[in-house]
């Protein structure tokens, strides 16, 4: 927030990055997240202040079940990548007590089955691979 918005060893990368790991990289991925969403601030314009939400629900009112925060609450809320855990601490026991390096490495895994997908065309690939001598598949 004070203006530093170049995290550098970030996104998986340990050790003065000597060492690299899937699920740092899955954990990193989260808090940068968190971290893009604290720094695109806080709309401040009508909509966003919702006057007439606040005086159709009242005083004491439910606020949760109100149309204007159904419409909002999906683009205002950073639901992470699935490291950090919401649950109530019984369920979370219930459900195996996994800290977030292990929920990270099943992420990891789930994402490395995954077939690879090219977002580059490959028409654009070949042109860099061309003008810059790289060497490999296309």
């Amino acid at each position: 927030m004070g203006g530093s918005n170049f995290v550098h060893h970030a996104a998986g990368m340990l050790e003065s990055m000597l060492t690299v790991a899937h699920e740092q990289y899955v954990i990193d991925d989260e808090i940068i997240g968190m971290c893009c969403k604290v720094l695109s601030g806080i709309e401040v314009d009508p909509e966003h202040l919702a006057l007439e939400a606040i005086d159709e629900v009242g005083p004491g009112g439910n606020f949760i079940a109100s149309d204007h925060t159904f419409s909002h609450m999906r683009k205002e809320y950073f639901a992470g990548n699935g490291v950090t855990d919401r649950k109530i601490r019984d369920d979370w026991e219930q459900e195996g007590s996994q800290d977030a390096a292990t929920r990270a490495r099943e992420i990891a895994k789930t994402i490395l089955a995954q077939e690879e997908k090219s977002y580059i065309p490959a028409e654009v690939a070949r042109a860099i691979r061309k003008k810059y001598n790289i060497i490999g598949e296309t």
